[in-house]
């Protein structure tokens, strides 16, 4: 961590917590574009 910028504690639970939120919207994400593509392989055989 930088000395430059002073984070408290709960900035850095907050940003741990918007990156954990984050992390499974893009997983969530994931699944749904991976699960669509299947889809259209599999019907396309």
């Amino acid at each position: 961590m930088s000395d430059k910028y002073w984070v408290t504690p709960e900035e850095i639970q907050l940003k741990k917590d918007r990156n954990r939120k984050l992390m499974y919207f893009y997983s969530f994400l994931f699944t749904m574009v991976l699960s669509a593509l299947v889809t259209i392989l599999a019907s396309q055989i």
